[in-house]
């Protein structure tokens, strides 16, 4: 009942209360005025809708792209397409903010603590897989081993071989007293795990949240998803990349050919930022001294992540890093559906003679996806960025080489990414970013260049479509 009051302060509940309002006079004017009239208050009412939503639109933050999609569909259909636009825009309250104090200044370091509120760390190991294989064999082993904490969070957890597996290791940390926390996205999870899964779970000690539970179906907020892929054990070792916690990235019963899908591990003070991170999750917020930098820690690296709405650290810092990228830029991503800026930067580093080249998948997950990703491929050609597909299947895989550094994590280059999704990731120097490119290389030569044929009417049209409306994808 607290709530209450506060509700009846948001500007969204009196549009709906309007929208409310609006469609029962529509309704009793059809039925009871048999005139002219009815119709011509009808389209009256139906668009001042419009018009009230569209303001509502045009003086909020966000990208121009989305704006423009939102445009459209509250024109085309005026009720229905404002009552969609006002109910997938209540803004939640800030969820999974850290703050790092007395954070290195300088770089990168300095701007991630402005947009995020991390800091740059010290780590004395890290390692890098290229399969889902080598990523959960070395994670499990070290969950096995952990004494004072495991900290889970995901986008999917689905049953099956991995899922058991993993589930073992959690019985044998929490064996070892260790606490276990878990988080899983409730769009990306739903019907993954059933109710004898979670009973589990509990039976064994775990706590559990679900991040924007499924139900009920009209929860505004489904549309702000936890996409995050981390591992934390006892505050010591992290793990992130592009892997869910399901078969298909080990390439158990993959549908799309071989699932090529990447991650990271590091040990040390970053490892700290990384938990930091999570139980800003967990308790919606989170402050944490900046972690010493141990004299056995002699490389750094930047943890970040976004939590929307705020501001997307990772899009500036990707600009940044295209901007003043000498040699090359090599990008690994399943989806290839840029923004104007991002667009625009990535076509004026190939412009200035950078070695721009981009691995996405041969065989697609979702088909929507790929036709928009060849749609910019064919876009982005024109500028001197090179686009291959990896030919024996799905590239899930999420990193971007520039020069001597490179991004880990589960950012897509995609609109849901950058603005809609809870994302971290990390940025590497020269170890790490070697190993990367040795993999990129190794991908590379199992791919073919994106063919671009003469397309036909249809699907020029159907590729602008999809284009158009894929901020809202």
């Amino acid at each position: 009942m607290r709530k209450f009051p506060d509700i009846l302060l948001k500007l969204n509940f009196w549009i709906l209360i309007l929208i409310a309002a609006q469609v029962a006079a529509i309704i009793f004017l059809c039925l009871y005025i048999p005139s002219v009239l009815p119709v011509v208050a009808a389209l009256a009412l139906i668009w001042l809708l419009s018009a009230i939503s569209a303001t509502v639109l045009f003086t909020r933050a966000g990208a121009p792209e989305v704006k423009c999609v939102w445009f459209v569909v509250i024109a085309a259909v005026p009720v229905a397409g404002a009552l969609v636009y006002l109910l997938a825009s209540v803004k939640s309250k800030p969820c999974g903010v850290l703050t790092v104090k007395g954070a290195r200044d300088g770089g990168l370091s300095l701007a991630a603590g402005a947009c995020c509120g991390t800091a740059e760390a010290g780590y004395h190991s890290a390692k890098y897989f290229k399969s889902g294989n080598e990523f959960f064999n070395s994670a499990i082993e070290t969950v096995k081993s952990a004494k004072t904490s495991v900290f889970v969070e995901f986008y999917i957890i689905g049953r099956g071989h991995v899922y058991n597996t993993f589930f073992q290791a959690l019985k044998a940390a929490k064996e070892n007293g260790a606490e276990i926390k878990i988080i899983l996205d409730g769009m990306g999870s739903a019907f993954r795990l059933g109710k004898k899964d979670f009973k589990k779970l509990k039976e064994l000690g775990a706590e559990i949240k679900i991040f924007h539970k499924l139900l009920p179906l009209a929860h505004s907020k489904l549309n702000l998803r936890d996409h995050r892929k981390l591992i934390v054990i006892d505050g010591k070792t992290a793990y992130t990349g592009g892997l869910n916690l399901a078969d298909e990235y080990v390439n158990v019963n993959s549908p799309y050919g071989y699932w090529k899908d990447t991650g990271v591990a590091v040990s040390g003070s970053a490892a700290k930022i990384f938990e930091g991170m999570f139980l800003a999750m967990w308790h919606g917020s989170h402050e944490m001294p900046a972690p010493d930098i141990a004299e056995s820690e002699k490389r750094v690296c930047l943890p970040f992540y976004d939590s929307p709405p705020r501001r997307s650290f990772y899009e500036d810092a990707l600009i940044c890093a295209l901007s003043s990228a000498k040699e090359r830029v090599h990008i690994f991503t399943p989806y290839f559906c840029l923004s104007d800026k991002t667009a625009a930067a990535l076509a004026f580093t190939a412009r200035r003679g950078v070695d721009v080249k981009v691995i996405i998948p041969h065989v697609p997950d979702k088909k929507y996806a790929f036709e928009v990703s060849k749609a910019f491929a064919h876009t982005m050609k024109y500028s001197g960025v090179k686009i291959y597909e990896y030919t024996p299947g799905f590239m899930h895989a999420k990193s971007v080489i520039c020069d001597d550094k490179v991004f880990i994590g589960s950012y897509n280059f995609d609109f849901r990414s950058t603005h809609f999704n809870y994302e971290a990731g990390v940025v590497f120097g020269d170890d790490i970013a070697v190993c990367v490119e040795r993999d990129f290389q190794e991908c590379l030569a199992l791919s073919a260049e994106a063919t671009h044929g003469k397309l036909s009417h249809a699907k020029r049209m159907h590729r602008f479509l999809l284009r158009f409306f894929s901020p809202l994808i």
